[in-house]
């Protein structure tokens, strides 16, 4: 099995990445991994960086089976017309634009393989707006319907393409959006399920790896909450 992971310095990324490899940095992830590990700086807001890595993970690793297309930054917390044009931009190019990126330079590997997973990083704001996040739940929203585009292009060629929506999950992300809301005094949303407020990253790898199963080819097309119901309420 070869597998790509974006992101995978730290977080959820990281959390898979050790997840598929053994069942900080990404020098750190190979070396809490076993197997062949291999580590690849990238901006993935950057096509030409982001042919690279999947270039050199082809060359070194073989065709991959498994793409976590994931890396992604929290954003901004500004009011649509307070949000400076940069602040979009830089958000909606390395959210959206380093999505697109990946699918364009991996799945024709998979394609001409006649196999593959791909799991796309969406969120809970995939599913529903939040006020000041413009920038993030847009590009969210956009990763949905680009997983769902994805899918349908690339179904008859064995191929499947999914998205994890989660919620409040324990990673440096998170903090960094935390922060951005106690410095504006906004409430902090917690979830709550079983005296929790947040989900680890561990149990978003988890959720991840069950969707980069090979023996599941009618799921694609799919978004899977993981959110601890709060995608639910109204």
């Amino acid at each position: 099995m070869a597998a790509i992971v974006t992101g995978a310095g730290s977080g959820i990324g990281r959390a898979v990445a050790l997840e598929l490899s053994s069942n900080g940095s990404a020098e750190e992830t190979v070396r809490l991994s076993t197997g062949t590990v291999l580590a690849h700086h990238a901006d993935v807001s950057k096509p030409d960086e982001v042919a690279a890595y999947v270039e050199r993970a082809v060359g070194d690793l073989g065709v991959p089976d498994k793409f976590f297309n994931n890396a992604g930054i929290a954003g901004c917390n500004r009011s649509i017309v307070d949000m400076s044009i940069d602040e979009w931009s830089s958000t909606l190019s390395v959210n959206l634009d380093g999505m697109f990126y990946g699918l364009k330079y991996v799945l024709p590997h998979m394609i001409a393989a006649g196999r593959g997973q791909v799991v796309n990083t969406g969120s809970i704001a995939s599913l529903q707006g939040a006020a000041n996040r413009a920038d993030y739940v847009a590009s969210k929203h956009a990763v949905l319907g680009l997983t769902r585009t994805a899918a349908a292009e690339v179904r008859e060629h064995g191929v499947a393409v999914n998205c994890i929506c989660p919620g409040s999950t324990d990673t440096p992300i998170i903090g960094k959006f935390r922060a951005l809301l106690s410095r504006d005094g906004q409430a902090i949303p917690t979830l709550g399920v079983g005296g929790r407020g947040m989900a680890t990253a561990e149990e978003v790898a988890r959720a991840v790896a069950f969707l980069l199963r090979a023996d599941l080819p009618f799921m694609t097309g799919s978004a899977l909450s993981m959110d601890g119901g709060m995608s639910g309420q109204y």
